[in-house]
């Protein structure tokens, strides 16, 4: 797995640099979608995630609504496709994304048009210079939070 600046870039996944997405081909050919470990860092805590299955979006429209502490923006589709599916665990604690952005924390999955995979995507064993550069432009170190020991009264200690 490539690290860059503390973030993480699995090397199965696929990547859209500029959007901060995640994409990870699943065995039945629907992609996993998700934000990367920068995006998840730069958002701050997740508050709330809306996505709906059955909808078909072009490239770069939304396939969710992320509201954070610090913003409430889109997610945005790496390509044009169907979402088929939501994490509805996601949907019942977006924190999620922050603890585990590739493994639990998915958004949606997504079945994908013709454009899949798409020319812009970079895999992840490829990444790290495209994400070292942009995120020495934006000053970004990654973080998660972390889930506290169990007999805490507190559910979870993070940094933001």
């Amino acid at each position: 797995m490539a690290q860059v600046f503390a973030c993480e870039f699995p090397d199965d996944f696929w990547f859209d640099v500029d959007k901060d997405v995640w994409i990870f081909p699943l065995p039945s050919g629907v992609l996993r979608l998700g934000m990367t470990d920068p995006a998840q860092t730069r958002s701050g805590r997740i508050l709330h995630v809306r996505a709906k299955a059955g909808k078909t979006v072009k490239e770069g429209k939304n396939v969710a609504t992320i509201e954070s502490a610090k913003w409430v923006g889109p997610f945005p589709a790496p390509f044009e496709g169907s979402i088929v599916g939501v994490n509805e665990k996601v949907s019942a604690d977006p924190n999620i994304i922050n603890r585990d952005p590739y493994g639990e924390g998915w958004i949606v999955e997504f079945r994908a048009g013709t454009s899949w995979p798409s020319p812009h995507l970079i895999k992840g064993v490829d990444v790290a210079p495209f994400y070292r550069n942009k995120l020495k432009d934006e000053g970004i170190t990654c973080i998660r939070c972390e889930p506290v020991d169990s007999d805490s009264p507190e559910r979870f200690n993070d940094a933001f």
